[in-house]
């Protein structure tokens, strides 16, 4: 969610039209994200989130478009997707495609304003949303998977950057650390893979939207569960044990944790900082973009997740969650 592509007045103009949604009155680039470019839209008929990416395939906004739905059918908290009068889930516009979403009421929370009931009410609803979707049959896979990773990886170790180079060297270890302790098969479903604290929506401590399922996929169950813990329970250096619990605890009041996947945490949260470690780099650290047309993430951040949690190893990490 950043601002990679200039989009012309006569363009939003446009979308209004398509979708209905009157005269546009305001428009206002939101330079948050990595990939794609949105804004907020003030119109007639209301306010929008627009979204324009020239990476994500039509495949894949027919998958987003579908899980949504099926969310809406089970009354989860989501975003409401809108259709342009062509009855397709997306517009085709300026070289890329156009989604437009009903804006979302609420406020995003960090540290130090989380508590531990936001976060028992954080895992009630991820389990809620993996039964929820059980019974959904569209299916897309993981696009960042190990291999994926991987290559960025390989890309960085010859960086002319000797502190990127280092830095993709030890990414290297971790990752083939991860992929060792994460052995057996594990329940799969649609995972959000995503999870971060500003893609959910708070109205005081209920949950009252998950957003951005853009990464949306079938995966283990378990890396959702790693990848949410890793961005909400790490503050100051650290794993913040009374968060954490309350999340784990949260999240098996819906759906228990087997054996295996509490076997397989370690590895999925190694992974996912490794993975959010390189793509922070990626994506931002060596980003052409000036700071007005993206908001930056330290990678550094998630490498020091990666880092604590080689550090404490897989008994380390149960004995963090109290599993």
């Amino acid at each position: 969610m950043a601002v990679h592509t200039a989009l012309p007045p006569e363009a939003f103009a446009r979308v209004a039209e398509a979708y209905g949604l009157g005269a546009v009155r305001e428009v206002v680039p939101i330079p948050q994200g990595s990939i794609n470019t949105n804004h907020r839209l003030e119109t007639e008929g209301g306010r929008y989130f627009m979204r324009h990416t020239t990476v994500r395939s039509s495949d894949d906004l027919r998958f987003e478009s579908a899980l949504l739905a099926h969310l809406a059918e089970f009354h989860f908290p989501g975003p409401v997707l809108l259709t342009p009068r062509n009855g397709a889930p997306f517009l085709e516009l300026e070289g890329g495609r156009v989604s437009v979403f009903r804006w979302l009421p609420g406020e995003e929370l960090r540290h130090p304003h989380l508590t531990s009931d936001h976060l028992e009410a954080l895992g009630t609803e991820l389990g809620k949303m993996h039964r929820d979707t059980q019974s959904f049959s569209g299916s897309r896979d993981n696009p960042y998977g190990p291999g994926t990773v991987h290559g960025w990886i390989v890309g960085l170790t010859g960086h002319p950057d000797a502190e990127l180079a280092r830095v993709a060297a030890e990414l290297e270890r971790y990752l083939g650390k991860a992929e060792v302790v994460r052995q057996g098969l594990e329940p799969r479903g649609v995972i959000h893979a995503d999870l971060f604290m500003d893609n959910v929506k708070w109205l005081g401590e209920r949950v009252g939207a998950f957003f951005d399922f853009e990464m949306a996929c079938r995966e283990a169950y378990g890396l959702d569960v790693a990848i949410t813990l890793n961005a909400w329970c790490f503050d100051g250096g650290q794993y913040l044990p009374e968060l954490c619990r309350a999340f784990i605890r949260g999240y098996q009041d819906v759906r228990p944790l087997s054996a295996v996947e509490r076997g397989n945490l370690f590895g999925h949260a190694l992974y996912g900082a490794v993975r959010f470690t390189a793509s922070r780099i990626r994506d931002y650290h060596l980003s052409p973009l000036p700071p007005d047309k993206l908001t930056r993430k330290d990678y550094r951040t998630y490498l020091n997740r990666a880092r604590t949690l080689a550090a404490m190893g897989p008994e380390g990490l149960v004995g963090l969650l109290g599993l």
